[in-house]
């Protein structure tokens, strides 16, 4: 117990300094939630809301692991799509581009940009996918990992152009529903309690209740790269599938492959097939855990990783973006919390 007042009052710490304005955490195995806690308040401006345990958070980033590449691992499971099957089957015109994989999408090894301003240069959504195509690339694939939200971009609209239905409805057939995540969504309906995220330029209100990601939010708040929602208990519930090692879920055989260093050929990044994975001790969670720990993190402040030998998740959500997108308290914060828990 006196270990987990140590993280309770480390996160308390992280409320007083200013690293993130509400968080709400967990630690936990397969079989066991060892660790749950929330503190603070999901908008400080312009008045304070305290955070409660049903608020839905911008998971940001983490929509790539939790959503898209779940839901791409399902179909890959089920025989419907294969990880060498190239793009040009489903955009017409790929420009250079046409023989990208599924895995080199997913393991960031495509080649392409890692950003492209879409809700500046595009006069609408129907134009983005053209534009990531005719975009040069920055590296010849397989050479070099580039973190790519376009690639991901691409990657929801190939499943949409598979399924023939929203990437939404997709992730909700093949991720919330097998997975229990109940309250899970993009584009949350009028009156959901959500976490309030930036106050951007030209505004006169913080968002809240729409995606925070200028990409996602001009695809129409549901994309590949980012636009999902989440309460603590679904990404709890989601977190407990990866320390059972997907059982049940995916076949043992994929999720190995999902979470095995497919990019040894970077010397700085180590990526499986929609998952981050720890090489060093410049990891986002820490240099504590063991080599091949797997998860990803989110730009407004969410992160969750699972301990590769022992199983033991550690979550961490937080809207840090509310005090401005430049504050970088929290990405030492949190590394500092990640130690404490698996040190």
């Amino acid at each position: 117990m006196s270990q987990y007042n140590e993280w309770l009052n480390f996160l308390n710490l992280g409320l007083t300094s200013g690293a993130y304005p509400c968080y709400a955490a967990a630690v936990g195995d397969a079989d066991q939630t060892m660790f749950l806690a929330l503190g603070g308040d999901r908008a400080v401006y312009p008045a304070r809301i305290p955070l409660t345990r049903d608020t839905l958070f911008d998971m940001a980033s983490m929509t790539k692991m939790i959503g898209t590449s779940c839901a791409t691992l399902r179909l890959i499971d089920r025989g419907a799509l294969r990880l060498d099957e190239t793009i040009d089957r489903y955009f017409d015109n790929c420009y250079d581009k046409g023989r990208i994989t599924v895995r080199q999408l997913m393991t960031h090894t495509s080649g392409l940009p890692a950003h492209l301003p879409l809700w500046q240069s595009e006069p609408s959504p129907d134009t983005a996918i053209d534009a990531i195509l005719r975009t040069p690339l920055r590296a010849a694939p397989d050479t070099k990992v580039i973190y790519s939200c376009m690639g991901f971009i691409l990657l929801g609209k190939l499943l949409e152009r598979l399924c023939g239905q929203g990437l939404d409805s997709i992730v909700q057939r093949e991720v919330f529903t097998p997975l229990g995540m109940t309250r899970s969504c993009f584009c949350p309906p009028e009156g959901a309690v959500c976490v309030s995220t930036e106050k951007k330029a030209g505004r006169e209100d913080y968002v809240c209740g729409h995606v925070h990601d200028e990409n996602a939010h001009f695809l129409g708040g549901v994309s590949g790269n980012a636009g999902l929602f989440c309460p603590l208990d679904d990404v709890i519930s989601f977190a407990q599938m990866l320390s059972r090692r997907a059982d049940g879920y995916l076949s043992q055989e994929l999720f190995d492959l999902a979470v095995s260093d497919l990019t040894p050929f970077d010397p700085e990044e180590s990526r499986g097939l929609g998952f981050h994975l720890f090489r060093d001790g410049t990891y986002p969670g820490g240099s504590r855990m063991s080599r091949g720990s797997y998860g990803h993190t989110g730009f407004t402040g969410t992160t969750l990783y699972v301990d590769h030998k022992t199983g033991v998740y550690c979550l961490l959500l937080t809207n840090r973006v509310h005090f401005g997108r430049s504050n970088n308290d929290y990405f030492t914060h949190r590394r500092a919390f990640f130690d404490l828990v698996y040190g």
